[in-house]
């Protein structure tokens, strides 16, 4: 049986903790241009977002933190916009 995989940081949206993580924490690193980002960069951030926004849901009593929020607006704006081109 294999061991599960998480996805670690990628260059473009790490901090310098180089713990793997799945999810992407407020106080992690966030791109300050989502159109440099390749699809398939943008697509792994995407999962690690709504991976924190599950994490929000379940672990916080208040909901998710509103960067996290903030965040998942910006990069479904973006997956928007290409898909429209």
């Amino acid at each position: 049986m294999s061991t599960p995989s998480t996805v670690t940081h990628d260059s473009a949206t790490s901090s310098p903790d180089p713990t793997p993580c799945s999810c992407l924490d407020p106080a992690q690193v966030f791109p300050g241009d989502l159109g440099d980002l390749s699809m398939s960069e943008l697509q792994v951030l995407h999962s690690r977002i709504c991976r924190q926004l599950d994490r929000d849901y379940l672990t916080d009593p208040a909901g998710p933190h509103p960067c996290t929020t903030d965040r998942l607006q910006d990069v479904l704006h973006e997956l928007d916009a290409r898909d429209a081109v």
